[in-house]
């Protein structure tokens, strides 16, 4: 099938290489990074343990390991080093309101690739990697794990949700899933620490959304990127127009009165949303569908 309406396995694998090109998420260590280029995230030592040694005068007595103390018959501390690994975890819009696009590529595809690119970014960081793709009536969840493990089962879910959606267009079925659901469930499986990205076109985040989203951005990173077709910014300046929507058809003369108003509205929710998402601690990345993704992803993670 046309590549602009769904994704295959080769496209997924594919954009491992062009994952090389992004920046490291928000907060990420660069690899090879030398320690202390960057402030902790964490409070306390929320190190690692790396080695044990004599204890020096001058060492904190905190860092004394008493049972290799009491076993060599000298004091020895514990050395830490600085945690350089951060879980990411995506949450992936594939339902049929993804399955837009009047131009270029459908914004369900747009979605999935981006999930593959940052998936395959975590790869090459050796971060671990976990995920929650959905659809309209169901969701899978895989937890943070070493990303040999993680990222062909995540790329498995990307793929199997977003070609599902060809079939059930003609259906039009209602969302039996919503963002908040998805967020509920997905909450346990995040690790404090984490790197976020929600990528989607946020058509339902409501209050419960935005208070899921606030407690998990207490403890974690959040980037969002908003999927979206600039139609409103491409409409003709006037002529016949037709739309369908979950079974309600209607077919309206455009005008330029008609374009403006189309244009503001348009316009207006988008600043809204970026204005919800952003007093939320949010990074807002607005990606468009017919533009190229990998230089959008370039500028905003």
């Amino acid at each position: 099938m046309d590549g602009a309406l769904q994704v295959d396995r080769h496209t997924l694998m594919a954009l491992a290489g062009e994952a090389r090109l992004l920046s490291n998420p928000p907060g990420q260590i660069p690899p090879g990074a030398l320690a202390g280029e960057r402030v902790s995230r964490q409070q306390g030592r929320g190190l690692n343990f790396d080695s044990l040694r004599r204890y020096q005068p001058g060492d904190d007595v905190r860092l004394i390991d008493w049972q290799a103390t009491a076993r060599l018959r000298s004091p020895w501390i514990r050395l830490y080093n600085e945690e350089r690994e951060r879980p990411v975890f995506l949450i992936v819009d594939q339902r049929l309101d993804m399955y837009f696009a009047t131009r270029g590529q459908t914004k369900s595809v747009a979605a999935a690739k981006i999930a593959a690119l940052l998936a395959w970014r975590s790869w090459h960081d050796g971060d671990r990697l976990g995920s929650a793709i959905f659809s309209d009536t169901q969701y899978s969840l895989q937890k943070c794990r070493a990303p040999r493990t993680s990222l062909p089962a995540v790329l498995d879910d990307v793929l199997q949700y977003n070609q599902r959606l060809p079939e059930r267009y003609p259906e039009e079925t209602p969302a039996a899933v919503s963002l908040s659901d998805v967020l509920q469930h997905a909450m346990h499986l995040i690790p404090s620490g984490s790197w976020v990205a929600a990528i989607g076109d946020f058509h339902d985040l409501d209050a419960s959304g935005e208070a899921l989203l606030a407690a998990l951005r207490r403890r974690c990173e959040i980037s969002a990127f908003v999927i979206l077709d600039n139609l409103h910014l491409t409409l003709p300046t006037r002529g016949n127009l037709a739309a369908s929507y979950q079974g309600h058809e209607a077919a309206f003369s455009l005008a330029p009165r008609l374009k403006d108003e189309i244009q503001r509205s348009v316009t207006s929710r988008l600043s809204g949303l970026q204005n919800r998402l952003t007093r939320l601690g949010i990074r807002v990345n607005q990606i468009v569908v017919a533009e190229d993704l990998l230089k959008q992803l370039q500028k905003g993670v």
